[in-house]
């Protein structure tokens, strides 16, 4: 960032205005790129394993643990305890669905949503504690605030012009903003991409899965 603002090789220190002025348009720029409509970005589904917080196993007759504090919203159909060929599958309902399920005593859970989400089980199953919490769900971006984090964009470049961009506004050089836009537009092409050998058609009702199955 240095090098192209002020063609120096050395980097500002920590407490620096510079230094806060950067990391504070680096955090716009995540934020621009998390919230980009229409977008969830592939770099954001995580798995709960990865979490630096959040349950992640059970407690004896424990119905209720806590979500990552990254956690935006489940990623998953099913959640699994226990691990191997021993793992149980607790299908993900709907919160508005639960009054179906109150007397029910099948496998299911949900998540509640807000400020400090949970994940809920069936109360009315009996738990054990020890066995391994398993989901993937989609975090919130991570902000940057020194020098050793690192950016969850596919092309932090977009990060670095858009700060050079709203550092270069008032000379009127729009350069590297227009890089910034065709950075953000790439990541978006190549997010939308399959990924090798992967199916991109409906399968046949035979084969299992589909409509109607």
């Amino acid at each position: 960032m240095n090098t192209l603002l002020e063609f120096s090789s050395s980097p500002p220190s920590s407490g620096d205005e510079d230094y806060t002025v950067w990391t504070s348009l680096f955090n716009i720029a995540i934020n621009l790129w998390e919230n980009e409509e229409g977008m969830l970005w592939k770099e954001l589904f995580v798995k709960l394993a990865d979490a630096d917080d959040g349950d992640k196993e059970t407690e004896a007759d424990e119905h209720s643990y806590d979500c990552p504090s990254d956690f935006k919203f489940p990623a998953s159909g099913y959640v699994w305890l226990g691990s191997g060929t021993s793992k149980v599958a607790l299908k993900v309902i709907k919160i508005e669905e639960l009054q179906l399920y109150e007397n029910n005593t099948s496998r299911w859970c949900y998540f509640v949503m807000g400020a400090s989400p949970t994940l809920e089980i069936n109360p009315n199953l009996t738990i054990t504690g020890g066995y391994t919490i398993s989901y993937n769900y989609y975090k919130n971006a991570t902000a940057v605030s020194d020098g050793a984090d690192v950016f969850e964009m596919a092309d932090p470049l977009f990060a670095i012009y858009y700060a050079l961009a709203e550092l270069k506004k008032e000379e009127g050089d729009t350069s590297a903003a227009g890089i910034a836009t065709q950075k953000l537009e790439a990541m978006k092409t190549r997010n939308e991409m399959p990924t090798w050998f992967q199916e991109d058609s409906l399968r046949n009702k035979t084969e299992g899965g589909g409509f109607g199955v």
